[in-house]
């Protein structure tokens, strides 16, 4: 398993630190990174991805889906997720805790609202939790969870909906009771490995050892349904960690590099050249900007 040190080693200084509920524009997301989104990762929170405008193209367990907005995506914690940010995509994206008593989907969640009057009241309840970031006034913390609590209703109502409608019509009932194929189960394993594991000490044969299939035939699932080689998708896994831990952690690259288990700094800065064309440091240094105070205090 990667040793992701201790919590003193990595104390979370970046501004995607995000609270326990907290509410993000798209532009804004993508002002601070949009690498946070775009490259595959997890994350410790749920997320409810509100787009607006624009085409969604995204990666759920490593499974591509897309769709054009106005759309309601919502992953849960703990998914491996990409979701590509260009120009033209508009929204919002709410961060929400992985408490019980929000009865969050377990699963991935994509669905059209079903009435422009929810739209309206989505975009409100994600902007009015969005103001309230930062505040420390008292009932802010009540206030929050309040939001939050009225978003997974709407979720859960919505989806509700949207479930009712796909058993009404009678062309979508076959693909509504269809089971996932064995190829699409076998990428769902591969993410859920990668979510638990990123280490460079793994290649392709070691995950398809872990799977019980021979590499080729893992890379060729990959490539099927991806369009990706399963090295693509485990390297991605690798420098998206490389790059939050920079960014969110005052760990040294020398101690990242140990974590993410590369042989030694001179591979793991090599490797992150490949990938980003500059040094761990340069890129910490060039992408820090106003935490850099925070990280050295």
């Amino acid at each position: 398993m990667i040793r992701m040190g201790t919590m003193s080693e990595q104390q979370e200084v970046g501004p995607f630190a995000a609270p326990a509920y907290a509410a993000r524009t798209i532009g804004q997301t993508r002002l601070h990174g949009a690498w946070r989104h775009e490259l595959c990762h997890q994350c410790a929170q749920a997320r409810l991805f509100w787009i607006t405008r624009g085409t969604i193209r995204a990666s759920a367990d490593l499974h591509p889906m897309a769709a054009t907005g106005p759309k309601i995506l919502f992953i849960p914690a703990g998914m491996l997720f990409c979701l590509e940010l260009p120009t033209q995509l508009q929204g919002h994206i709410a961060y929400l805790p992985n408490l019980a008593d929000l009865e969050l989907p377990h699963m991935a969640v994509s669905i059209s609202p079903s009435s422009a009057e929810v739209q309206v009241e989505l975009t409100g309840l994600i902007e009015r939790m969005g103001r309230l970031e930062g505040q420390s006034s008292a009932g802010t913390e009540r206030m929050k969870r309040a939001y939050g609590l009225l978003l997974s209703a709407l979720l859960e109502r919505e989806k509700a909906i949207s479930d009712q409608r796909d058993r009404d019509a009678s062309h979508r009932m076959r693909s509504f009771a269809k089971k996932p194929s064995k190829s699409s189960q076998l990428l769902s394993r591969l993410a859920a490995l990668l979510a638990k594991e990123r280490s460079a000490k793994l290649g392709v044969a070691d995950y398809a050892e872990r799977l019980d299939i021979t590499p080729t035939h893992l890379t060729r699932i990959c490539r099927e349904i991806t369009g990706r080689t399963a090295l693509d998708l485990i390297n991605e896994a690798i420098m998206y960690e490389a790059r939050r831990l920079l960014l969110d952690t005052n760990l040294t690259a020398a101690q990242i590099s140990r974590n993410l288990g590369y042989s030694s700094p001179a591979y793991f800065t090599r490797a992150f050249g490949q990938e980003t064309g500059t040094t761990p440091i340069l890129y910490r240094s060039a992408h820090e900007g106003p935490w850099r105070s925070v990280r050295n205090k």
